[in-house]
């Protein structure tokens, strides 16, 4: 069963939001805060827990497609010697001069 509301049902009421920039849209809308930037063992600790995330994901990734066939590898445009520029910037390095050059 479906009914219909009217707006005025409502006790609250959403702004009206641009995907560009919300100060274009609601000029009573404050700026979001962004949080202070980490210094020192905390700002450390922190490029070490992203490294070691992207690394474990990476690593999950690169297993996963290490299990699929070459056909299937095929189907999604890729083969095995892929890998290695996928998961390793500096495999990539060669690419980048050439665009910069083009």
């Amino acid at each position: 069963m479906s009914t219909s509301t009217a707006n005025n049902h409502f006790t609250f009421s959403l702004p009206s939001l641009s995907y560009i920039d919300t100060s274009l849209e609601d000029q009573n809308l404050a700026p979001v805060a962004r949080p202070a930037q980490p210094r020192g063992f905390t700002e450390w600790l922190a490029r070490k827990v992203v490294a070691l995330r992207t690394w474990n994901m990476e690593r999950q990734s690169l297993n996963e497609l290490s299990l699929m066939s070459d056909r299937e590898l095929m189907d999604v445009g890729l083969n095995r010697g892929d890998f290695v520029r996928m998961f390793d910037d500096s495999a990539n390095a060669d690419l980048r001069e050439r665009g910069l050059q083009a």
